[in-house]
């Protein structure tokens, strides 16, 4: 049997999806796509799994199936077809990521709910993290910061359990704005809740709850307890970075 098989550039609102992936009975980026062409042979892939109520301006997948798709006639609401290329085969797009660009815009005014820490773990050593909250210092937030650049471990930073926790990241910087605190955060890879879970930490520093002397210790030793995430609906995943020198050898054409 013939397969049509396409890579395909899309952009959405991530408010009212239960994330991009599929999932049975909830409404997701790749299902709601996947139903409009009532398609129901497929293998797919995607860069990017991004979770519920995350935006992303740009983010790339994968369809193998057994029928043409025209996507130039693709209307759903909150999602937009941006390119398309039809491909000599199957391939696992996560393969050809080299990086991600995301952006957190922080209200000013933060969240009403803060995280409090109590404990740094490691072996037998507990330290006890019994602080008093401050009112929000941004300086500390920013210093903190700066400690996340690099190749570490963000155990602390993800949602359960993680077998591969190590991360590059390439850039972070905070920008204030009249009503945000613009983080720009550039790695390899990110880890489930990775980045929300980073902000609630830092939100933490800045209000005294975590000292900044321990910032280092957070890559080696286990909060106890872990951040919780912070809202999605302020994350967007900017930019994604594909090795295109070595995808071009499975482009046929330019279809959109």
């Amino acid at each position: 049997m013939k397969s049509y098989n396409y890579l395909v550039r899309i952009s959405y609102i991530g408010e009212g999806f239960h994330g991009v992936v599929l999932q049975r009975e909830q409404k997701t980026v790749l299902g709601e796509i996947l139903r409009f062409f009532n398609i129901k042979n497929f293998k797919i892939s995607i860069v990017s799994r991004t979770d519920k109520g995350v935006n992303a301006d740009e983010n790339y997948f994968v369809i193998s199936t057994d029928k043409e798709l025209d996507f130039s006639k693709f209307n759903v609401e909150n999602i937009k077809i941006l390119n398309v290329y039809r491909l000599t085969g199957y391939i696992n797009i996560r393969k050809f990521s080299t990086g991600k660009l995301y952006e957190y815009r922080l209200p000013v005014n933060l969240f009403d709910k803060v995280y409090k820490p109590r404990y740094l773990i490691k072996d037998d050593k507990k330290i006890i993290l019994n602080y008093e909250k401050k009112d929000f210092d941004f300086n500390l937030y920013l210093e903190a910061s700066k400690s996340f650049i690099g190749e570490k471990s963000f155990h602390n930073f993800c949602k359960g359990k993680c077998d591969k926790p190590i991360c590059k990241i390439f850039k972070f910087e905070v920008k204030k704005l009249d009503n945000y605190y613009i983080n720009i955060i550039e790695g390899n890879r990110f880890l489930y809740e990775m980045i929300r879970r980073i902000i609630t930490f830092l939100i933490s520093v800045g209000h005294g709850l975590y000292p900044i002397q321990y910032i280092d210790l957070v890559f080696d030793y286990k909060i106890d307890p872990k951040p919780f995430p912070a809202e999605a609906k302020y994350l967007t995943l900017k930019k994604v970075y594909l090795d295109w020198k070595k995808l071009y050898n499975y482009i046929e054409e330019i279809v959109l």
